[in-house]
């Protein structure tokens, strides 16, 4: 009896263990995503023919910063780029051209909001494609941007020269031949950085440019270069020159000018200038037709004695005001004095 119990109740057991077998291979609960880190998306990549080469340009994903995301997200930091290239028609078989390495500075440059680099290694007549990869800190690499295509056409010469250059107050002047199938592009060089972006808006179609509100002073480099104008401008090499505009803005001219006799001597005293770059004064003595400066050096102080004065019955005066450029302002209203 109690081995007859048994069995059954080993049987119960059994029927058990395998309902709940079998209710284990019913259909699965949908599953939990594990999150993936993406690298940003670059939808921009573009490419112009200046100076002679190839600058491709884009703008970087936002995560070259750090920024707040929701909680459980990770925002990743770009570390590089990877750069492809092959035939125009090859978009789907593209080989590495190089890696932009962020932290090392070089090979790159940011303008704007846009980061620029270059290709040289380009033959005329054939097709090309481009794509551009981010890559984060941690090796993720992003979606492939946007691909960029172009057939290399042999970009201009440099414009006829020579490249004049007029330098003014604050401000410099360039002119150069103008040829009637041509546009062109003006470039500075500021403490020696290479421009990848020209002052001009847009391609300029004479041959003349002025360029104002610079630091008197201070040498600039300028290039003007030769574009093609077209869907693609080309733009080739271009001329150079340098510059440092002067301050060429002279002082107000003194006033309040007044000639005293002090014994046999003639003394004369004006109001100072409020210029900030004033030098100082010249004072002339009037003979006739005939201005003498009667001072070597500018005075800094508003009043000279004039010993050596010629014993005419009448004598003339009038005093001027120079800068630290050493520009010098109109004469003053006459002072005239009589001798006894």
């Amino acid at each position: 009896m109690l081995k007859r119990n048994i069995s059954v109740c080993s049987v119960i057991l059994a029927a058990l263990c395998l309902a709940l077998a079998f209710s284990s291979c019913g259909k699965k609960g949908n599953p939990v995503p594990i999150p993936v880190v993406r690298a940003g998306t670059i939808n921009d990549l573009k490419g112009d023919v200046r100076d002679g080469v190839l600058f491709l340009s884009f703008t970087p994903p936002a995560s070259l910063g750090r920024k707040e995301t929701k909680a459980g997200e990770e925002e990743p930091k770009i570390a590089s780029f990877k750069v492809v290239k092959g035939c125009g028609t090859c978009l789907g078989d593209l080989g590495p051209l190089r890696t932009i390495v962020l932290s090392e500075k070089r090979g790159y440059t940011l303008a704007g909001n846009r980061l620029y680099f270059y290709d040289d290694d380009l033959v005329p007549g054939d097709s090309y494609a481009y794509r551009v990869y981010p890559v984060t800190e941690k090796g993720t690499t992003g979606e492939a941007s946007n691909p960029f295509v172009i057939q290399w056409k042999e970009p201009p010469v440099p414009p006829e020269g020579p490249l004049k250059i007029v330098e003014g107050d604050a401000r410099v002047e360039l002119s150069w031949t103008q040829e009637k199938e041509y546009l062109y592009n003006i470039y500075r060089y500021d403490d020696g950085r290479y421009p990848v972006v020209p002052l001009n808006p847009r391609p300029i179609s004479t041959g003349l440019y002025m360029d104002a509100g610079l630091t008197n002073g201070r040498t600039y480099t300028y290039e003007v270069r030769k574009v093609v104008p077209g869907p693609l401008p080309l733009e080739g090499e271009g001329l150079k020159a340098t510059a440092t505009p002067r301050d060429r803005t002279p002082p107000g001219a003194p006033t309040g000018v007044k000639a005293e006799r002090k014994g046999k001597a003639i003394a004369l005293t004006w109001q100072a200038n409020a210029e900030k770059d004033l030098g100082g004064y010249n004072v002339y003595r009037i003979m006739g037709s005939q201005a003498v400066k009667l001072n070597g050096v500018p005075l800094k102080e508003t009043r000279y004695l004039d010993s050596g004065a010629p014993d005419f019955r009448f004598i003339a005066y009038h005093v001027t005001a120079v800068d630290t450029e050493g520009n010098e302002s109109e004469p003053s209203q006459e002072s005239i004095i009589e001798k006894e």
